[in-house]
């Protein structure tokens, strides 16, 4: 055998959830040598069957004495390119993963069955030419004019891309500023060189907006991959980019695992939401932090924009450290950014009102819709009530399987969790005391879009929550038809905060900003700042004046004072004092382990052995282990979990150290 031929193959079988998983070595027969390269997809003998799986690496050895031999490669193209091959090992080092769960979340689920693939062409979902590839509109490409301070901020982007350099960029700009026109320019400098480009969106919401936008410059040369199409789709598009068919992809998180065969460009919109951080599954990865990494390891630049970027990003970018700080400091055109008018609600309830409109919003939503202009309604709680209680004995109704109260559905009168999707009908009686007097407490979007059809029966009113984007296509349907103006009002959750230019919005009304302000977390007014400054954006971004009405019951919490200023740099300076002195991040890292088990007294002992234990084989370092405690959510899903946080300037030294085995997860950087 030649000396340059593989003689192993280390792979990535494709099995079905639940099987035995991990990497495998197998030996390359001779004839195959020449063939073999990383990402193919090869067939191998796995017990008594045969089995799909990916290539991962071709180690010159192995420890495994008797190797059985791969059988063939099943197809020559491979799916992973080199370049995300080093990206997975990457991933899997950072975030404290097995390899060939990394691998498994890359690849598409159609292209890894576990089976040999048909050959016949999938039958398409009747949406999916909808959702599919994004195929420009005909006529003419329409012309990309930019403003002196958008030109000023591409200027360094656009050298980085024709010079090939693997510079790091903070577009920060107000909302409504431009940047989408920014990235467009930076595309069409990636193109002119030959190579393509993979733009991140957060919600899948902004994916029909984006896609018709992206489509229009660039027709007949975009993919689109997100969670929201079938199966096929999704492998259908990988293939189309995998044959450079589609050298700009545009998609959510898991669109920065698009194999773009010369990546000139990355671009990652709207950096600071939640959604790029995988929470429910290996790996737990932030897509943002990937992306960057990924222009490491081509040299390409990478942008990260956003109106309210993280304090982690904004940190490094004012302190010069792997970012540089591009501003858009006013709105494309000059328009001026919408005043916001905060409304206390304790006064409300003073004056008796126990509408979740105050006096104020629904005066405004009455003018907007009087003189024909579109409003947005936005509460982040979809459902009618967030809780059943019984007046009688104070219990709530609550999910057997999870420590959380059943949110009440108008529809069916169901009451459902959240989180394990447990549903039952409302009860008539308490199945605590017998007693019949339960009452729905809270809102959710349900329950706005009710109150205001009683308010405003004229008004053409949408909605767009978990519950109403069930099908694939719906929110492309919503948002078009309000484009469309074929509705007045929208009521929505932070599907509609973010990225979404509808020039007919003169009102935004937050009906309560305090959903997320009080959380356990120290990341909550970030979050609620972020929320509120974003979502007051999507108003006055036509010729028409606009308002914004911001609700809520802590009028004086610095995070509403400053979303109302539209003042991100103030709020940056004083939550990262605040950050500072309580040591957490940017200014060390941290990282969660949750025990999770049957029975509470195993998560429990199990985590205060381990947290013990993580103290001794640390001591001395500058490592501290906090907990255990119980989760946010103690029980989810019938597991316990418990809970402890290891924070360090460094977590290296914590690797070695950490637990294996099932029932524990492990959370790097936690969001």
């Amino acid at each position: 055998m030649s000396g340059d031929r593989p003689r192993v193959a280390r792979v990535s079988p494709e099995l079905r959830t639940g099987a035995p998983s991990g990497l495998y070595d197998y030996l390359v027969p001779e004839e195959l040598g020449a063939e073999l390269a990383l990402g193919q997809r090869v067939v191998v003998p796995f017990g008594r069957r045969r089995v799909f799986a990916l290539v991962v690496e071709l180690p010159s050895d192995s420890p495994v004495d008797r190797l059985r031999p791969l059988e063939r490669i099943a197809e020559p193209r491979s799916l992973l390119l080199p370049h995300q091959i080093s990206l997975a090992q990457w991933i899997a080092d950072r975030y404290l993963c097995p390899l060939h769960e990394v691998v498994r979340a890359m690849v598409p689920p159609a292209l890894r069955t576990g089976k040999p693939e048909s050959r016949r062409r999938p039958r398409a979902h009747p949406d999916e030419a909808e959702e599919g590839s994004a195929e420009g509109a005909p006529g003419a490409t329409p012309e990309l004019v930019l403003s002196p301070d958008q030109e000023a901020a591409l200027a360094p982007i656009r050298e980085a891309v024709n010079w090939g350099r693997p510079e790091q960029f903070l577009l920060f700009g107000v909302t409504g500023a431009g940047k989408t026109e920014v990235y467009l320019a930076a595309i069409k400098a990636a193109l002119a060189r030959g190579k393509g480009a993979i733009v991140l969106v957060p919600e899948i919401s902004l994916t029909p907006q984006t896609e018709r936008r992206f489509a229009a410059h660039f027709p007949g040369q975009v993919a689109v991959l997100h969670s929201g199409l079938s199966p096929a789709a999704r492998g259908r598009e990988w293939r189309r980019v995998r044959a450079g068919l589609a050298p700009v992809v545009v998609g959510s998180r898991s669109a920065v695992f698009a194999p773009v065969p010369e990546p000139g460009v990355v671009i990652v919109d709207e950096e600071d939401s939640s959604s790029y951080k995988q929470y429910d599954a290996m790996p737990r990865y932030e897509a943002a932090d990937v992306a960057r990494h990924l222009g490491r390891l081509l040299s390409v630049p990478v942008v990260l924009g956003s109106a309210t970027p993280r304090l982690e990003s904004y940190h490094q970018a004012v302190r010069g450290r792997g970012l540089r700080l591009l501003r858009l400091p006013g709105r494309f055109g000059g328009r001026p950014l919408p005043p916001v008018e905060v409304v206390d609600l304790r006064e409300e309830l003073a004056w008796g009102n126990r509408s979740p409109f105050s006096r104020r919003l629904s005066q405004l939503v009455s003018e907007t819709l009087s003189a024909g202009g579109q409003g947005i309604l936005f509460l982040n709680r979809r459902g009618t009530s967030s809780v059943v209680l019984c007046r009688s004995c104070g219990e709530a109704l609550g999910c057997p399987n999870c420590s959380v109260s059943l949110t009440l559905h108008q529809a069916g009168r169901t009451c459902s969790c959240h989180y394990c999707d447990y549903r039952i009908q409302l009860p008539e009686l308490c199945q605590n005391c017998g007693s019949r007097l339960l009452r729905a407490l809270g809102a959710g979007t349900e329950r706005i879009e009710a109150e205001a059809r009683e308010l405003w029966p004229e008004a053409r009113i949408l909605r767009m929550d978990r519950d109403t984007v069930v099908d694939r296509g719906a929110h492309r349907r919503i948002y078009e038809a309000f484009l469309r103006r074929e509705a007045d009002l929208l009521i929505g959750t932070q599907m509609v905060a973010k990225g979404w230019d509808l020039p007919g919005v003169q009102l935004v009304g937050i009906v309560n900003a305090d959903i997320a302000l009080h959380f356990p977390d120290f990341r909550a007014a970030e979050r609620t700042f972020s929320l509120l400054t974003q979502v007051a954006g999507r108003a006055g971004r036509g010729r028409e004046p606009a308002q914004v009405v911001l609700q809520t019951y802590s009028p004086e919490h610095p995070a509403v004072q400053l979303a109302s200023a539209h003042d991100y740099e103030g709020f940056a300076t004083l939550e990262l004092e605040a950050r500072r002195q309580l040591r957490f991040p940017p200014f060390t890292r941290l990282l969660v382990l949750t025990r999770s088990a049957e029975r509470e007294a195993t998560a429990r002992q199990e985590a205060e052995a381990e947290a013990e234990r993580l103290r001794q084989a640390l001591a001395g370092s500058p490592v501290e282990v906090l907990g255990p405690s119980p989760a946010f959510i103690p029980r989810l899903r019938s597991l316990y979990r418990w809970q402890l946080t290891v924070r360090s300037p460094r977590l290296e030294a914590v690797r070695s150290h950490l637990p294996e085995g099932r029932g524990w997860a492990i959370d790097v950087d936690p969001a």
